[in-house]
């Protein structure tokens, strides 16, 4: 499973979908910079892990720190797999630009029993670019992810990873209701790039359908997403973790194994 999302630095493209933002400087290279966006409540984010029903691997995920993880994310930004639907392979100080400068959007990092692979923003889709280009409703949430280490792809953790997030943004669990993060609704929606095949076929998988295409600055979109509904009737366990499963976790490690 490849990441995706929408990013185009190149084109100054903004982190959001939709109109095309102004840019900041940021160590001597043009970063868009945001769409401006209704003001809201602060995020409370807080590291969870959970034991998905027919798995023994525990994927952790943990809210971003920068000064910690920029550098990780920087390498993934850079791998080949990566680099075609984010387009963010740019120097270290630009991805650090980047991640602080995120402000709907929420970004983790995703491990399975320590070992990080995953990347992932989340943000409510009312307060992004990308309502402009379908019948938003007011709960709808958004992703966007990606797998950094290769030798993760196919090895079925990705989907676990996919699970994981879903129950947590659709509130299928007490968890997940209880903790107060804003990027909580009733369906999570998606934009991959049209030719983005595999990626069309992992959110099928966890349980997306399409509900149309958008032309957008950087890219032809399919539009996906998945209800509650339909996320409960393709992983009816995943509902109901075992006692004890999902809590808030400890440090996701590096990649050397140390927090």
């Amino acid at each position: 499973m490849q990441g995706e999302t929408r990013r185009n630095l190149g084109q100054g493209s903004a982190p959001g979908i939709g109109e095309r933002g102004t840019s900041e400087s940021a160590g001597g290279a043009e970063i868009p910079s945001r769409l401006p966006l209704p003001q809201v409540g602060p995020v409370r984010p807080h590291s969870w892990s959970v034991v998905l029903p027919g798995s023994t691997v525990r994927i952790g995920v943990a809210p971003v720190e920068v000064d910690r993880h920029a550098e990780l994310i920087h390498d993934w930004m850079n791998r080949p797999h990566v680099v075609p639907w984010w387009q963010l392979d740019r120097p270290l100080d630009d991805v650090r630009a980047y991640l602080r400068g995120l402000t709907h959007l929420q970004p983790w990092l995703v491990a399975a029993d320590g070992v990080p692979f995953g990347y992932v923003e989340t943000y409510r889709a009312t307060e992004d670019p990308l309502s402009s280009h379908y019948r938003a409703r007011p709960t709808d949430v958004g992703w966007h992810l990606l797998v950094g280490p290769q030798e993760f792809i196919g090895t079925g953790t990705p989907r676990l990873l996919g699970r994981a997030m879903l129950a947590y943004l659709l509130g299928v669990h007490d968890d997940a209701r209880s903790d107060g993060h804003r990027h909580r609704g009733d369906r999570v929606v998606c934009e991959p790039d049209i030719r983005n095949t595999r990626m069309h076929a992992y959110c099928r998988k966890l349980g997306f359908r399409s509900i149309g295409e958008a032309e957008l600055p950087d890219k032809k979109a399919l539009l996906m997403a998945c209800e509650r509904t339909d996320f409960t009737r393709a992983w009816p366990g995943d509902a109901r973790p075992r006692t004890g499963d999902a809590h808030r976790a400890g440090p996701v490690s590096s990649p050397g194994g140390t927090p």
